[in-house]
């Protein structure tokens, strides 16, 4: 019988094939190592300048910053000029590219760039921007429907008002009730948005512009005596009694004064000791030159015929086009421009169309001259209140322009007839948002910041 016997060995691989494993491994590793840096480093950009952070590093090239505009990557950072802020809602920096909650990255309006909480080294931050504007020193995004705040381009205004400084995009918020709400004065306004202000005559610069949220009462936009038009009152602001109860009585917080307040001429005494303008608000007030030109054919204007009309040097006999003032109210196209419509097609229809067509009466108050679907404008538009208000725009000999029962707005009314007044102000540029969300329950506050 034979016998087979077979002896176990421990295997050898060949030492050749042994080698080319080896090296292919760390090919491998390497090759996946250089994809894992470069899509975690090559996007990003080192900033070497110690005053664009606030870290405690040892070396500011150890910050990486990726810049996204609208999403995609960009190698250079989108600038204010461009219409772009920082979000930094989705803003974020982390030392392996993920979120770290310690690190705050922010933007300032003069597009420097803040990071504070960063305690090691190699850390990348991507930097998302979008559309908006800086509102007091506030990043805000825009929005293209619904409630906020609304890029307003000027394309077609005419020459005449392109002075120095005019600038074709102007940043106003709309809507039926967006979150515009400021502490102001201890008291809440609401913000109309960034807009072209005269500094001189020849000048213009963009500043944020407010309105008091409640009335300070009901008085008569002028009331002359008996013997100038029929005792019908001026349409002339410099000249206005509304005027002076606003720049002196309002302004000053006096007491003991006497106001217009009745359809013919009737006068009550008027306190604003308690309710006028306290100092730290007053610091707070550019003095700028108010457009107050007279809206020509307003029948047949829609909101950027009106807002190019309130700044032509057109005026009637007597009566001014520019007024240096502390305080003012709103204009015509302020509460134009207010209104989101329920959509954006709407939106472009309210604008596109003659205010007067929106939801009004005619020249007697009895005939409805609405355009079927426009009611909805207003419905749409913060600035409408249930009463009826002054706007700061005179109508001519004897007229002035209210927003007559908050849906209708009228040709002018006669200037004694008294009105619920809203003041307006424009901020100085240093003013900024401290704190707040611009929600009605949360508003924004805001500090004097001196640069």
């Amino acid at each position: 019988m034979v016998i087979f016997e077979m002896k176990l060995q421990k295997f050898k691989e060949d030492k050749k094939n042994q080698k080319v494993i080896i090296l292919f491994t760390i090919a491998c590793v390497l090759l996946i190592t250089g994809v894992f840096f470069y899509k975690t480093f090559a996007s990003f950009q080192v900033i070497e300048n110690e005053d664009l952070m606030n870290g405690n590093i040892s070396d500011p090239g150890d910050i990486y910053f990726a810049f996204y505009k609208d999403n995609k990557i960009q190698k250079e950072m989108p600038r204010k000029s461009e219409g772009y802020i920082l979000d930094e809602k989705n803003s974020y920096c982390g030392v392996t590219g993920g979120k770290e909650t310690d690190i705050k990255v922010s933007l300032t309006e003069d597009e420097i760039i803040h990071v504070s909480g960063v305690t090691t080294s190699r850390t990348k931050c991507n930097l998302y921007f979008i559309k908006g504007a800086y509102i007091l020193g506030k990043g805000v995004p825009t929005v293209t429907e619904g409630n906020g705040l609304y890029e307003v381009k000027h394309d077609g205004v005419s020459g005449t008002i392109k002075d120095e400084g005019f600038k074709q995009t102007e940043y106003r918020y709309a809507g039926s009730n967006p979150d515009n709400y400021i502490t102001f004065n201890n008291e809440t306004w609401r913000i109309i948005g960034l807009v072209n202000v005269m500094i001189d005559e020849n000048h213009t610069e963009q500043r944020v512009k407010i309105v008091k949220n409640e009335s300070i009462g009901e008085y008569s936009w002028d009331s002359s005596s008996n013997d100038i038009n029929n005792g019908n009152g001026v349409g002339e602001w410099a000249n206005a009694d509304l005027n002076k109860l606003l720049n002196d009585f309002y302004y000053n917080s006096l007491s003991d004064q006497i106001c217009y307040t009745g359809r013919y001429n009737q006068t009550s005494p008027c306190d604003f000791s308690k309710t006028g303008l306290k100092i730290n608000a007053k610091s707070m007030i550019d003095e700028i030159y108010w457009n107050i030109a007279i809206p020509q054919f307003i029948e047949q204007m829609n909101v950027e015929n009106i807002y190019q009309s309130e700044r032509t040097t057109h005026t009637n006999a007597n009566t001014q086009y520019l007024y240096k003032a502390n305080i003012g109210m709103i204009s015509i196209s302020d509460y134009g421009y207010a209104t989101s419509g329920k959509n954006k097609e709407q939106k472009e229809e309210c604008l596109t169309h003659p205010i007067r067509t929106w939801k009004l009466l005619d020249d007697n108050f009895n005939s409805n001259i609405v355009i079927e679907g426009l009611e909805e404008c207003v419905t749409y538009d913060w600035i409408y209140h249930n009463d009826n208000f002054w706007t700061i725009m005179p109508g001519g000999t004897w007229g002035a322009f209210p927003i007559y029962e908050g849906i209708e707005f009228s040709n002018y009314g006669w200037t004694r007839v008294p009105y619920n007044v809203y003041p307006s102000v424009y901020l100085k540029k240093d003013v900024q948002i401290s704190s707040g969300t611009g929600n009605i329950n949360d508003p924004y506050k805001v500090k004097y910041a001196i640069s």
